[in-house]
């Protein structure tokens, strides 16, 4: 961790993203659609719905190929073949909507914002840990939280590192 701490100073990485280049990099880097949050919330919790601001759905074939890692290919099969022999039901949309993420047809990301500005909560529907390293990444860090010893900012470090920002 230590290593990977000092590569992280000698970087000029900013700490936050604005909501507006989350907004690029979710559209033009991962083609995802922009959705209402209401039009997808029955994947929240009911008492979550008004946390979040933004919703995303990544179903562009050749980008979730890329964003899955082949472990999580791996699983996605087996999971598939789960939902074969267990169908949901097409009338339950819930069921029907987690089966289709669980087969890897799609992903949803959940993006949160009390000032509007920056990301303060997340919530990535599907498996993705590519996605995730990078959401965790947009989302950043506050300066006074970059502490080795800090299990947020050692999560951050390990995102950068995972997504090759540290090599």
């Amino acid at each position: 961790m230590k290593e990977l701490y000092e590569k992280y100073q000698l970087l000029n990485i900013p700490n936050k993203y604005q909501l507006s280049d989350v907004d690029v990099v979710m559209k033009e880097e991962y083609l995802s659609k922009e959705i209402h949050v209401k039009d997808m919330d029955f994947l929240l919790e009911p008492e979550n719905v008004d946390k979040f601001i933004k919703c995303y759905k990544l179903d562009n074939k050749e980008i979730l190929d890329k964003l899955f890692t082949e472990e999580e290919k791996q699983s996605l099969i087996h999971m598939k073949i789960m939902n074969e022999q267990d169908p949901s039901d097409p009338n339950n949309l819930t069921e029907f909507e987690y089966t289709r993420i669980q087969n890897g047809e799609y992903l949803v990301v959940f993006i949160g914002s009390m000032d509007g500005k920056y990301i303060e909560d997340l919530k990535l529907v599907g498996s993705s840990s590519r996605l995730f390293d990078r959401l965790l990444i947009l989302a950043g860090i506050e300066k006074e939280d970059c502490q080795l010893g800090n299990i947020m900012f050692e999560h951050y470090l390990l995102a950068l590192s995972n997504l090759g920002y540290l090599d």
